[in-house]
């Protein structure tokens, strides 16, 4: 089993957040709608408060005692798959599903599904973490949680 350190995890969901911002911001060019368009501004807003926030978190980490690791550059490499992979796609994937988006309702539902598989992503995630970083893959998922909540509260407000 790989194991993660909270650096790794925080690096990770970093990277989902852009992934994320990068799907809204593609939504967003392709619409009109002034509804639509309000809540895709909302959600780039949510994305970049959250990718703040885990840089925050990756700030007060201190810095990691490890040796000179020679497998290091391909683990980065994995994680950075796994994160583009696992929950938000890559650009063009995120252009291909923000083509489908042609309600307030609909990127609403599409965000709170990738929500949900971020939260399993990091749950999973929390099962290779050491020890000593668990606390920051609980952060992590309190975060993703509240953002769920607050997606789960915008859909019922439609």
């Amino acid at each position: 089993m790989l194991n993660f350190s909270g650096r790794e995890v925080l690096e990770m969901a970093i990277r989902i957040e852009e992934n994320g911002q990068q799907f809204y911001r593609t939504a967003l060019e392709d619409t009109e709608d002034e509804g639509l368009r309000k809540t895709l501004n909302y959600l780039v807003q949510e994305e970049e408060k959250h990718k703040r926030y885990f840089r925050s978190l990756l700030d007060r980490l201190q810095e990691e005692e490890n040796p000179f690791d020679p497998y290091m550059e391909e683990a980065l490499l994995y994680l950075k798959a796994m994160a583009d992979a696992h929950v938000f796609t890559a650009e063009l994937g995120g252009r291909e599903h923000a083509d489908t988006i042609k309600s307030a309702e609909d990127i609403i539902d599409f965000a709170i599904a990738m929500e949900k598989d971020s939260l399993l992503f990091y749950y999973e995630i929390a099962r290779g973490i050491n020890e000593r970083d668990r606390a920051v893959v609980e952060e992590v998922i309190e975060e993703e949680k509240s953002h769920l909540t607050k997606l789960l509260d915008l859909k019922k407000g439609l």
